[in-house]
């Protein structure tokens, strides 16, 4: 059994502004009479959670800093009236950036403990469960600032039918090769945390991973030319970095996390677009938590 920790309002605030925000990045600019003549609806929604995350003590002056750091230099990377060399720094600085907030290597951030050390079955080892504020704002201002994103349910939905058939391979070759490796085993649960782990996962993980594999690093490679050899390195680097950034779990982790790279970054490479390729992430992991061992057998 595990308990869902309860959290001052004044903790979560700052969370539900910023999922907020994710999500308003669909919504169209509001074109305003007076003074201000545009209103991003998400790009408020961020703001409010950074403020409420320095007055809730989530994050320190330098981290909001670093923030708007990230947000400047992703603005200055796709303004076409900025000189070519100026966008090029701009977007390997705000890649750097991005990634040391992504690895938590940014000082000033008090993420929330949310899970410690949870076993959901006596054969798997702990499980740690953190509230990434720090990553969850990268993948929002990558979301926002630099990310292309379906611009309706139309468009939604002819993505969803183009990437089906890669999406559930994906899902299939990652579920044979997880119990080949016996890496975990058909175990059915429903934990008390289960929504909780959806929730922290699908917006705090995957979006931010999604945004900054395939949304950037894959994007930026694609920019390039628009040689085909260009789109086979961009499906190459996008999977392999993201296999490396998960050797922290061991060699079969980054392993199977390589595959899934490159599932993923076929299913960008089929759209542009991040939506059905964060699903993808989410639908797996939840799945994985869901019916295997979770996260990973011991």
């Amino acid at each position: 059994m595990t308990t869902v920790p309860e959290l001052p309002f004044l903790q979560i605030l700052p969370y539900l502004f910023l999922y907020a925000a994710i999500a308003a990045a669909w919504l169209p600019t509001i074109v305003l009479a007076g003074p201000v003549k545009n209103l991003v609806p998400d790009h408020l929604l961020a703001v409010m959670a950074g403020i409420l995350a320095l007055i809730s003590g989530l994050i320190s002056p330098v981290a909001a800093v670093v923030l708007l750091v990230l947000a400047l230099l992703l603005w200055a990377s796709v303004r076409n009236t900025f000189p070519l060399a100026l966008r090029i720094v701009a977007g390997v600085l705000a890649l750097l950036v991005a990634l040391l907030l992504a690895m938590h290597k940014v000082p000033g951030f008090y993420n929330i403990l949310l899970l410690d050390k949870v076993r959901f079955s006596d054969d798997a080892i702990p499980f740690t469960l953190y509230a990434n504020f720090d990553k969850g704002m990268a993948g929002y201002l990558l979301l926002s600032l630099f990310c292309s994103r379906a611009s309706g349910w139309k468009q939604f939905l002819a993505d969803g039918k183009r990437i089906a058939l890669p999406a559930l391979l994906t899902i299939a070759v990652l579920t044979g090769l997880g119990l080949a490796m016996q890496f975990f085993r058909f175990l059915p649960k429903l934990p008390e945390s289960t929504l909780l782990f959806f929730a922290v996962n699908l917006v705090l993980t995957c979006v931010a991973e999604e945004a900054f594999f395939r949304g950037l690093i894959q994007e930026a490679i694609y920019r390039l030319g628009n040689k085909s050899a260009y789109g086979y390195l961009a499906i190459a680097v996008s999977a392999i970095l993201f296999g490396l950034s998960h050797l922290g779990g061991g060699t079969q982790y980054a392993a199977l996390a390589t595959v899934a790279g490159l599932g993923y970054a076929i299913i960008y490479h089929r759209t542009r677009r991040l939506e059905w390729v964060i699903l993808t992430h989410a639908a797996f992991n939840l799945y994985h938590f869901v019916l295997f061992t979770y996260p990973r057998l011991a």
